[in-house]
This record gives C-alpha cells, structure tokens and sequence, in this order.
C-alpha cells in the first residue's frame, strides 16, 4: 500500500470518529431522540394481555403491576411511548408494537413512585362546610422498586403495623398511583434535566374516574366495606351541612372517601336489606354460636350500642364465635380488629344477618 492511500485511510478513519463522536455525543443523542411530553401511569392485572389508563378492578389478592410510561414525539411528529409494558392501551386504543420503546437515553432516567392518599386515615370536620378544606396529598413510597415497572401495592402509606390483628394480610383495599419521571444528563447528575409527573393530587377530584386507581375487593356483602380500606373515613359532625353531606355521598360513590353511616347505608341498598328488615339476636361471645351454614358466617354484622362491625375470620376456637375473631371495623378509619378489642368484658352482642347471606 502506498504512503499516499495510508494518509487517505488514515484522514477518513480519522473523520468518521469525529463523526461518530458527534453523533454520539449527548446534545446531538438528545436532539434525535423522540422529545418527551408527559408521563402516565398504566396498570395490569396478571393474566391480562394488556397494562391500560384509568381504574382497575380486582379480586381481593389479586396480583397486579404498575408501569410508568413517558409519551414522546419524534421529529416527524408520530407518538412514540417509553415503557416496559409488553402492551398498551392508550385512550382505549391499543399501542402498536413498533410505537412501544425501552428507554435507551442518552439521560439516565430516574423513577420515583407515590400514592395519593387523603391526610389522615381518619379525619373529623365539626365545622360546617369545612369539607371543603379536605386535601388529597401525593405521598412518596420508598419501600416500592424505583423501576419501570414494579409490583401493585395497595397499602396506604401511613397504616400502622400493629393494628394488623391476628396476622391477617390485608389484600383488598382502594389505592391511587402517581409516577414522577426524572432525566439525568452528563453535567446534571444532582438536579435532573428535565422532569414528568402523571396527574396528582391537584387533579384528582376534577378526574377522579380516569386517575390511576386499584380496587381490590372481597366478595358477598364485604364488597363494599373492603374496598374503603386505604380511603379516609370522614366524620362530618352533627352541625353539618346538607351539601356538605351530599358531597361526601358522592366521593363515597366515587371511592374517594367514606363515612361510616354512608358506607352501612350503602351495603343495605346492595343487598336490597333495610335497617327496619335487620333481625338482631342476642349472642354471648363467651359460648358464642357457630360458625356454620345457618350460623354465623363472614359479612354478618354485630353491633353494641352504634357500634356495627362485619364478621371477617374465624380466629379463636375454630368453628365457634368468640373473642379472637376478625371483623372489620371503622370507628376511626377502616381496621382489621379482634372482637376482643371492641367488645371487651362480659355481657350479650347483638348478631344479624345482612340480605339472607
């Protein structure tokens, strides 16, 4: 080979690195990728083929996955979707394949997940029309995966382990998701570059049928009173306001918060039960009834005095009602609770059977 052919080999050589270079370089990565316009949140439940907007329903144990998803544009103007969603339903429309990205930079991207949950799990309002003041807020979950796609949740944030009685895994409940999408350059490795959040808290009353929602729920009269675990239970005070009353009726109809009346009222109408057509027995929970056919069963009510609970398990000598049983409980918020611990000492509760279950 020639002097000659080795200098021109080496010269282009030499300007395709510099080209290359460039093309590779992060300005240029980032000038060429699709530009990101707004991050959502899709949800799947396992077995379903695909992860989609807007609200899920679900089994009580049900498992399911959360997906972050960053909608983009590219230069020709075709919507592109970084996700690791193996399919997706945008606006009710599936995704078509080619549309569907891993996310490949040149920013390092940084997924950060929260739920969106009212303040407290119980919250009284005494003054009238104070309702309004009631605030949902986003809430950072840092026990959940900070990846593309992680496992469902539905616990709420702020429970407190202790008030697990007897063990019970609470699989069943109403939770809210937000993702929060940060980009990372080469000289931005504290601040991000550029940052996406799907709809929050400041949009969730005005959309509360399209934001992120999972409802997990048990089956038979504990539909209802299972899936307002995770919302807050809102005492409204003797002193409130027709409207304010209204509005928390349909929140409760909406899954976005409850109280307790509205959530008994409703179970009634379900299962088309009065309170007037509720047959009350005196039972003794130290020699209590069976749990059997006929019997005592999950779902049927017990009561002392204006406090109602739902029979949930039988925990304490198997096959007879007593003090170690589970039920479900919303004094102040919606608990799992031991009969012993809202029926203490001796002395009769009232049982009864709610729409012949």
């Amino acid at each position: 080979m020639t002097d000659e052919r080795k200098i021109a080999l080496a010269v282009v050589g030499t300007a395709l690195l510099v080209i290359g270079a460039i093309f590779l370089s992060e300005p240029v990565q980032r000038e060429l990728r699709p530009d990101p316009v707004r991050a959502f949140v899709a949800m799947q439940a396992a077995g379903e083929e695909f992860a989609h907007q807007g609200q899920l329903e679900l089994a009580a144990g049900a498992e399911f996955r959360l997906h972050a998803v960053l909608e983009a544009v590219t230069r020709g103007g075709e919507r592109v979707f970084f996700t690791e969603a193996p399919a997706l339903l945008v606006d009710g429309e599936p995704v078509a394949v080619e549309a569907l990205r891993r996310w490949r930079g040149p920013e390092e991207v940084k997924i950060l997940w929260f739920s969106v949950e009212g303040p407290r799990p119980f919250v009284e309002i005494d003054e009238p029309g104070h309702l309004a003041d009631f605030e949902f807020h986003q809430s950072f979950r840092p026990d959940w995966p900070r990846a593309w796609s992680i496992p469902g949740d539905l616990k709420p944030a702020r429970r407190v382990e202790a008030s697990l009685a007897g063990g019970y895994a609470i699989d069943f409940g109403t939770q809210r998701y937000q993702v929060r999408i940060e980009l990372f350059g080469a000289s931005s490795q504290l601040v991000p570059r550029a940052s996406f959040d799907s709809i929050g808290p400041n949009e969730l009353l005005a959309s509360p049928a399209t934001f992120p929602t999972a409802s997990a729920v048990l089956d038979g009269v504990l539909a209802l009173p299972s899936r307002v675990f995770g919302l807050s239970q809102i005492d409204l005070g003797a002193e409130a306001l027709e409207s304010d009353a209204e509005t928390l009726q349909g929140w409760q109809q909406q899954d976005l918060a409850f109280s307790r009346l509205g959530l008994l009222r409703s179970v009634l109408e379900r299962t088309e039960t009065t309170w007037e057509d509720l047959h009350w027995t005196a039972v003794d929970l130290a020699a209590g009834p069976a749990w059997a056919a006929g019997a005592v069963a999950r779902g049927h009510l017990l009561r002392v005095g204006d406090r109602v609970v739902f029979l949930l398990a039988d925990r304490g000598e198997i096959g007879r009602l007593d003090y170690d049983d589970l039920v479900l409980d919303f004094s102040e918020g919606a608990e799992i609770r031991a009969l012993g611990e809202i029926f203490s000492g001796e002395g009769l509760v009232d049982w009864a059977v709610v729409g012949g279950e």
